[in-house]
């Protein structure tokens, strides 16, 4: 039996998908099993390929319908026999030692059971050409264990779908809600992984920025689920003022700030009078601006919300384990 199976997601991307797939038959590391799930029920070109690379590893699995990325990459959390599991997505690839280092680093550090690597930024030009901007996703130099909570994790996430391998066991409570938002679901995700998450400094993975994109670009989607986010970390806390407070101070300077998204998550979800004192005034200056422009959203950012709830308790549930988890040793 393999050691480790590889979900690989295509979707429209014939021109990427040999790129991904040469990474992948590249490794140092053999001992993988690989499911390549072709989400266009139409498009007869990945199962082609594959034939042409008569690879026993390969596994196509063609949807009967298009499932959409979120269902498309629950797939990947389902019981499977192997000991570690990785995502490849088809914009993606891996350098050939990725493999090999990955899972040398979760052996040697048995106490988590989610790793990361660094990843290299790459940008899509004209004619199929890529240009390495010559940055990095993250700037650490050394490996890193990260407990929780981390402060980015309140409104962001940590690890990157494509640059991660984690152990199966009990893997399926990975599984978003089916109609989470696609751009947002490492945030989301991110909530029900058992800590510490160990970081690989090397990068041993690539990030494309392509021209098209299949994720939304309706800003107040995200916004809501921004809301999501804090208002569970803040409701998950013991102390939820100070919560409010301390995520609101570590916050403020950011740029682009997410200060509005501290009055909205408030005004829509927490409802707590006495968190109105915790902003400056700065902070208000800068809602009302946001207010001026975009109040008329807000009807259309409430019934996004309403129709997130699954979300919202997935978030709540999660985010709540894991700072039960900070109360008791790891075995």
């Amino acid at each position: 039996m393999p050691r480790c199976r590889v979900y690989l997601f295509t979707y429209k991307r014939n021109n990427l998908l040999p790129r991904a797939l040469k990474s992948l038959l590249d490794q140092t590391f053999t001992d993988w099993i690989c499911e390549v799930h072709n989400d266009h029920p139409e498009d007869t070109f990945p199962e082609r390929y594959i034939a042409q690379l008569n690879d026993s590893r390969l596994i196509i699995k063609n949807h009967l319908q298009n499932l959409g990325g979120i269902k498309s990459f629950n797939l990947a959390f389902k019981n499977c026999a192997e000991e570690f599991a990785s995502i490849l997505e088809d914009d993606n690839w891996w350098e050939p030692t990725f493999l090999e280092e990955m899972l040398s680093i979760l052996v040697e550090n048995p106490v988590a059971k989610i790793a990361w690597s660094n990843m290299r930024i790459w940008r899509e030009d004209d004619g199929d050409r890529w240009t390495d901007s010559g940055e990095t996703t993250w700037r650490l130099s050394a490996n890193k264990l990260f407990s929780w909570p981390q402060p980015n994790q309140v409104l962001a996430a940590l690890h990157s779908n494509g640059a991660m391998v984690y152990r199966t066991i009990n893997c399926q409570k990975y599984a978003v809600p089916d109609n989470a938002l696609l751009n947002a679901v490492e945030l989301i995700r991110e909530r029900s992984f058992e800590h510490p998450l160990l970081f690989h400094a090397k990068p041993l993975a690539n990030f494309s920025i392509t021209k098209t994109t299949n994720r939304t670009n309706i800003p107040y989607h995200w916004i809501a689920v921004q809301c999501l986010m804090l208002a569970s970390f803040v409701k998950s806390d013991k102390l939820p003022g100070r919560a409010f407070k301390i995520a609101l101070s570590n916050h403020r300077d950011k740029k682009p700030s997410p200060v509005t998204v501290f009055f909205l998550a408030n005004l829509l979800i927490l409802k707590s009078s006495s968190f109105y004192k915790y902003f400056n005034i700065n902070d208000w200056f800068q809602i009302t601006k946001w207010l001026i422009k975009h109040a008329s959203h807000i009807p259309d950012m409430k019934r996004y919300l309403h129709s997130q709830m699954p979300t919202y308790k997935f978030l709540l549930k999660h985010t709540r384990e894991r700072f039960l988890e900070i109360q008791q040793p790891h075995n």
